[in-house]
């Protein structure tokens, strides 16, 4: 049987890039076009994605005819007054659409100030609470214990897929039809070059450099410099979280101690240009491509 073929309450994670979107075609067409009412298409909006993934996501639902379900999880803390075990957060499932959708970090900024540190590369709370944990709030309104979850995954980033496929996370079980069917990135670049219509941000081979979010502090210095020097607009909401953190929480306000601050990133990428080749690599991230 098709690893497309849905027969049982599921969620396909749609990230708002390329690999995930030929995903979503791979299973629509498994279907005949029209999927079974108990399978969602869910894309977790945290703010920070570029305005064209945005529009690729409504894209994708127009050019498809397919409903996808945009999903903002707002945070708030819950004061511990007895002081014992510190705050208690809170959190805020909606449903929105592409019109009102948050563009300038809002789901983001609200996570971060109720935390009052920065997401870092060894504590992703972003990644879980804005994205994982709003696809599963979602799917408890219609399921009690079980739902699969669609990832786009591939075949060529094997290390992810071996340590996800087919684990569980509460009533998710995580399935990668893509790694089943040994789907590449040049499979997905091959499809977008021929399909009529298409992310307008630069696919590399099929990996798109620009993706979710737009400056995540998992991406290596060197792309974050690149996307910085091209549009410095974009770091100024990483360097106004950095900078109103800074004084509560010291280190705590920088998402990562092995980069400089965003504020001096930006100054390096538009006054100075990329004086040296940094090699290191991006983080991988639930958010996906």
């Amino acid at each position: 049987m098709s690893p497309y073929f849905i027969k049982e309450p599921a969620a396909i994670s749609f990230s708002g890039g390329r690999t995930s979107a030929y995903m979503l075609y791979k299973i629509l067409d498994a279907h005949g076009g029209a999927l079974p009412d108990y399978v969602h298409v869910l894309f977790a909006n945290t703010g920070r994605e570029m305005p064209e993934t945005l529009d690729f996501v409504n894209k994708v639902a127009e050019n498809w005819m397919v409903d996808i379900v945009w999903l903002e999880r707002w945070a708030r803390a819950i004061p511990d007054e007895s002081k014992k075990y510190g705050n208690r957060f809170e959190y805020d499932l909606q449903v929105t659409n592409y019109k009102d959708a948050s563009r300038d970090g809002e789901p983001f900024e609200r996570l971060i100030k109720s935390r009052a540190y920065a997401p870092n590369p060894v504590a992703r709370f972003c990644t879980v609470e804005l994205k994982i944990r709003a696809i599963t709030d979602y799917m408890r309104r219609f399921v009690d214990d079980h739902y699969v979850g669609y990832i786009g995954i591939r075949a060529d980033e094997q290390r992810r897929a071996a340590k996800m496929h087919g684990t569980k996370e509460g009533i998710q079980e995580r399935y990668l039809p893509l790694w089943l069917d040994g789907v590449t990135k040049y499979d997905v670049f091959d499809f977008w070059d021929s399909c009529n219509f298409d992310l307008e941000l630069p696919n590399n081979n099929g990996t798109t450099d620009w993706g979710n979010c737009d400056l995540c502090f998992l991406k290596g210095r060197g792309k974050k410099e690149t996307i910085i020097r091209e549009r410095p607009d974009l770091a100024d909401w990483w360097i106004r979280m950095e900078e109103e953190l800074s004084e509560q929480v010291g280190k705590g306000a920088y998402f990562r101690s092995d980069h400089p601050p965003y504020k001096d990133m930006k100054l390096i990428a538009t006054t100075q240009g990329q004086l040296f080749d940094f090699d290191d690599e991006s983080i991988p991230c639930f958010c996906g491509d």
